[in-house]
């Protein structure tokens, strides 16, 4: 499916096989993908980026590091060395339960790209450490209408944090699929819920959190996700001017792009 403007796909795994999956990309009309630190080894120093930025890619393909080393939670990367060649930073895949190391990140002003689980309470935790340091905080893969409230009332509060729905979650609910995925499908009402989001501009951007197979959770991909964010045009939830909003315009500015 091609839309007419481009899109930018905020949050994608490419693991370690980034010209297979920049081609799977390109095909189903995503002209940029954002990819996340997880590969083996993370992306967590500057000359493990440097050396994914070589390889051979089918559309533009832009890192994110890793906020901590190895992942872990714990000592933080070298941030002023690494942010020229990256993005943002993101420990995606597990959720970074040092406060102080999100302090100390957000105060480096580089874009945060927060992997929350569980997902209300952390969200909770997480603003109110926003609302003190300021900086650049983006929420990725929101599926609760528990968190769609929360950063509603926190953007009505001046808090300027954004964030990232999928398509799954705002078209299969745990009712209608049997399957693993992180964080996991919710209620029909959370689909609504973040229906309703998207229509008010509560959430920012639509991503795909595509993952290559083997898997081991989740069900995002490339192919599903142009034709089931459109479908929200199709049932009235977002004009194409918004859906325009959510696939370019918007991560094109929360990414810097």
């Amino acid at each position: 499916m091609k839309l007419d403007f481009p899109i930018i796909d905020l949050h994608t795994h490419l693991r370690n096989n980034i010209p297979l999956h920049t081609k799977i990309a390109k095909n189903c009309g995503i002209d940029v993908v954002i990819y996340m630190a997880n590969c083996s080894p993370p992306l967590d120093n500057l000359k493990a980026i440097k050396e994914s930025l070589k390889e051979k890619r089918y559309c533009k393909a832009i890192p994110v590091s890793a906020i901590t080393k190895n992942l872990e939670g714990k000592k933080p990367v070298d941030i002023e060395k690494i942010k020229p060649h990256v993005v943002g930073f993101s420990d995606d895949g597990k959720c970074l339960i040092d406060l102080d190391v999100l302090k100390y990140v957000l105060k480096k002003k580089v874009l945060v790209l927060a992997h929350l689980e569980p997902e209300v309470e952390m969200l909770k935790k997480y603003l109110s450490i926003f609302s003190k340091t300021g900086g650049r905080l983006h929420f990725q893969h929101i599926s609760k209408k528990e968190s769609v409230d929360i950063i509603r009332l926190a953007k009505k509060k001046g808090i300027k944090a954004t964030c990232e729905t999928c398509p799954h979650y705002f078209t299969y609910s745990k009712e209608d699929l049997e399957t693993k995925v992180n964080p996991p499908l919710a209620s029909r009402e959370d689909i609504l819920a973040i229906k309703r989001g998207l229509k008010d501009e509560t959430i920012d951007v639509i991503a795909s959190d595509y993952a290559p197979f083997p898997r081991k959770t989740g069900i995002a991909g490339f192919r599903s996700f142009l034709p089931l964010s459109y479908g929200l045009v199709l049932d009235g939830t977002l004009t194409k001017q918004q859906l325009k909003e959510k696939l370019y315009l918007n991560p094109k500015k929360i990414a810097n792009i």
